[in-house]
């Protein structure tokens, strides 16, 4: 896992101090990461424009020109929205000034600079955004508004130097955000990037190396989160030969009104490794409707051996025999409980209180899979039971759940504390999980997914891991990342994904 900061400037200042870093060998080592990065990535790259601000940003930029200078055979643009103030960035723009005497390197005004932008193929120009770094905040003046509309309009190739200018350090953005293919960011990964809106202008996220150690560079700074990266999966291999279908759970799915959710979700569940998977039937979902693989056992009573359920995809209608044969299964204090709480379920306040129940006994294994729409219905419902839940009304409005990254935080955390042995997974463009007061984001979901199923999917994968065996957060944590890495394999921007391609994927990848 990748350790993200909210506050990387202290985090860099404070790596200064310690150890008695200069700011320009630090700037350096920023500005040689991204002239190796553009070298062997853009090549062939005709023009270069780079956009400058006034401070220690627009600074990286100018060292970033007279740096690739002699590696890179194109001309140089640059276009500074103000005159640097920073010792480091008069400096470096000095630097540039003299050497564009001799060098292709052209200051340029608002006219050229349109000109400029009249490119006829993508690979004719990059942009290097240096314009605000990590200290912006408020709104873009009116001049840069007006640039960037038109660079974000230009197809060409667009970069931007630690963080797309235009966003703020609680990952809301401006309406004129420089819109990166990607980002090229300094010392370490920052919280800012993963808000849901963050993910339309940030691109690929690169961090480079300034020059330290990454454990010397973050030294006792604390993170905020981690994020969860490919080999944090830990996928259900059977590594004993001597084994037989108990020794691998049987998960057990209520089925809804919409019964084509819960096959999907039993679908996921079987693929992902359950020994064992049921489906419990009930009148309102006319499963006789769908085709049901006969690897999929249905029963109108839970199985006495269930080692995990799976409550919630395609319940609108909460039915009471659910609620009563959910709470039979929690009250057979001879065995480990399981369950994966999801849609349907965080509508009616009565089995929010049962699972608030659930979750403060020991050695059961909850998971709770709201969207964020789902998530602000749970919490208002939790504020009912819990006025003093420890967030606001004003933090539980879905566009502040998915924009500000620190919001989703907060609510996060204040729900592990009452739920406090179940891991809450928000799903969103980026899925935060918590669990325990620890935050974990997974980056790796594609656009894809945006479509009615993808949700039961990731329910079943979760529902199975715990049925497996598995804890909350281990079920979380490898079913989240394994769904999005699915999603990443068929093609982000493909319009005719769907739940049963991403289990087709998922047999794959549970391989």
């Amino acid at each position: 896992m990748k350790k993200i900061f909210s506050n990387p400037g202290s985090v860099e200042k404070d790596a200064k101090q310690r150890l008695s870093f200069p700011d320009f060998l630090m700037m350096e080592h920023a500005a040689q990461g991204m002239a190796d990065y553009i070298v062997k990535n853009y090549p062939s790259v005709q023009k270069i424009l780079v956009l400058t601000g006034k401070g220690n940003n627009g600074a990286d930029g100018f060292a970033l020109v007279r740096l690739l200078l002699e590696k890179q055979k194109s001309d140089f643009y640059i276009f500074t929205f103000d005159s640097p103030v920073t010792s480091e960035g008069k400096v470096q723009f000095d630097i540039c000034r003299k050497l564009s005497e001799s060098y292709p390197i052209d200051f340029i005004d608002e006219q050229k600079l349109f000109n400029l932008l009249k490119i006829k193929t993508k690979d004719e120009l990059l942009i290097v955004d240096c314009i605000f770094g990590t200290g912006f905040k408020g709104e873009l003046s009116d001049g840069v508004k007006k640039i960037l509309c038109q660079v974000n309009k230009t197809e060409c190739h667009k970069l931007s130097c630690d963080v797309p200018s235009g966003l703020h350090a609680d990952g809301t953005l401006c309406r004129e955000a420089f819109c990166a293919d990607v980002t090229l960011t300094m010392g370490c990964d920052k919280l800012c990037f993963y808000s849901d809106c963050a993910k339309s202008c940030t691109g690929k996220i690169i961090t480079l190396n300034l020059g330290i150690p990454d454990s010397a560079f973050f030294g006792n700074n604390e993170e905020i989160a981690c994020k969860i990266e490919k080999n944090d999966i830990k996928l259900p291999y059977r590594k004993k030969s001597d084994v037989h279908k108990g020794k691998f759970g049987h998960t057990a799915v209520f089925s809804g009104d919409k019964g084509g959710a819960c096959i999907l979700s039993a679908e996921a569940a079987f693929y992902s490794g359950s020994g064992l998977t049921s489906i419990i039937e009930s009148a309102e979902s006319e499963l006789s409707k769908f085709k049901i693989s006969p690897h999929l056992m249905l029963s109108k009573i839970l199985p006495k051996k269930t080692t995990c359920i799976v409550s919630g995809p395609g319940l609108v209608s909460y039915k009471s025999d659910v609620d009563k044969i959910i709470q039979q299964y929690f009250n057979n204090e001879d065995k480990r409980h399981a369950a994966v709480f999801d849609a349907g379920c965080f509508d009616r306040k009565e089995l929010i209180e049962k699972i608030e129940q659930y979750s403060n006994r020991e050695g059961n294994e909850i998971v709770l899979t709201p969207h964020l729409y789902e998530l602000s219905r749970f919490c208002k419902l939790v504020k009912e039971i819990h006025p003093d839940a420890g967030y606001t009304e004003d933090d539980i409005n879905v566009e502040k759940l998915s924009n500000s990254c620190e919001t989703k935080i907060k609510v996060g955390k204040a729900l592990n504390k009452i739920f406090p042995n179940a891991a809450l997974v928000m799903k969103s463009a980026y899925t935060f999980i918590a669990y325990r007061e620890k935050i974990y984001i997974v980056t790796d979901g594609a656009q894809n997914l945006a479509k009615g199923g993808s949700g039961d999917v990731l329910a079943g994968i979760t529902g199975s891991l715990l049925a497996q065996g598995y804890d909350a957060l281990e079920a979380s944590v490898t079913a989240c990342e394994a769904h999005a890495l699915a999603s990443l394999k068929y093609g982000p921007q493909e319009f005719d994904f769907s739940p049963e391609k991403l289990i087709q994927i998922i047999k794959e990848e549970f391989k």
